[in-house]
């Protein structure tokens, strides 16, 4: 069932793979890193700012875990499933990964608004996804027979 007589080329699937692993390893990162060596504070240093107010450091800290597991899950999904149905050329693959660029897209422009520098690499990310989606195009929006 989903299933298509056609096979995803390697141009489309590879980058795909890449991209949403590179995701995951940055996620996995954020989630790791300790809060104060990711985080930038006007005029004080993270070490001045938990010992004022500990609760919401460590709050702060605990975001960042979640987000960047959380990132990292995602990411490592969408390469599990462009590795195996999407390159196989399952119609319902090729629908669920859209949710990839839409995210990480943003993702960056959350990022470029705020003036973080990192939202180039995500702006990235997805400009490669979104092209790798849209080479087969053709193949998935095509009736089914």
């Amino acid at each position: 069932m989903g299933q298509s007589a056609f096979r995803v080329p390697w141009f489309s699937w590879g980058p795909l793979t890449v991209v949403s692993t590179f995701v995951a390893l940055s996620a996995l990162w954020v989630a790791l890193t300790p809060a104060g060596d990711q985080t930038e504070l006007t005029g004080r240093a993270w070490e001045q700012f938990a010992s004022q107010d500990p609760e919401v450091a460590y709050l702060f800290s605990r975001q960042l875990n979640i987000l960047g597991f959380l990132g990292a899950g995602f990411g490592l999904l969408a390469a599990v499933v462009s590795v195996i149905p999407y390159r196989r050329g399952e119609r319902w693959a090729w629908y669920a990964l859209w949710l990839f660029p839409v995210t990480v897209g943003g993702v960056a422009a959350r990022m470029l608004i705020d003036q973080y520098p990192a939202g180039y690499y995500y702006a990235g990310i997805t400009t490669v996804a979104l092209v790798a989606l849209l080479i087969p195009i053709r193949n998935f929006l095509r009736p089914r027979e």
